[in-house]
């Protein structure tokens, strides 16, 4: 009888320590808007062109500071593939909130981003994304969330990932 009794701690300790641990992959709808038409929620605007994104609007609540343009999720950057077609990603930055996105992890994005996971014809896929950079965040939905990278609000992402230029200088 102590073979099956230490097989059950075994278990029951497994399952209540992967319920502990941070999700790493985050999966919802992806859709697209145009960031040209104004400020977004992190206080800065954007272009078509540009690779970046809207978080849900459930999911940036959680952090809802009195100004939206310090929410600690602007900027974090995260690596998005389309379900479909999982070997093509594109990495864009959060710098929006979607109020029209139902699920928590859906992610609106530019159609530039858009365009480089799926035809725009389709409107919306199912995406999974990942943080691509360390997270510091403590509390909320991404609390321990997977390290990744983060950028400056005041910078702005162009079509080239590997290439940013200061709002400054625009």
């Amino acid at each position: 009888m102590p073979r099956y009794s230490s097989l059950l701690t075994w278990t029951l300790l497994s399952v209540f320590s992967l319920g502990t641990q941070a999700q790493s992959v985050y999966t919802g709808d992806g859709t697209f808007y145009s960031p040209s038409v104004g400020l977004g929620s992190c206080g800065q605007q954007y272009q078509d062109t540009d690779l970046v994104a809207a978080l849900a609007a459930v999911s940036m609540q959680a952090y809802n500071p009195s100004n939206p343009n310090n929410n600690p999720l602007c900027g974090y950057k995260v690596k998005v593939w389309n379900n479909a077609n999982p070997s093509t990603t594109v990495t864009v930055a959060i710098v929006d909130t979607c109020p029209g996105c139902k699920g928590q992890y859906d992610l609106d994005l530019s159609p530039a981003a858009f365009n480089q996971l799926a035809d725009p014809s389709v409107g919306r896929i199912q995406v999974s994304w990942e943080f691509a950079e360390d997270v510091s965040l403590t509390t909320g939905p991404f609390a321990g969330a997977v390290p990744g990278e983060r950028v400056a609000v005041n910078q702005k992402i162009i079509s080239n990932p590997e290439v940013t230029e200061s709002r400054d200088e625009l």
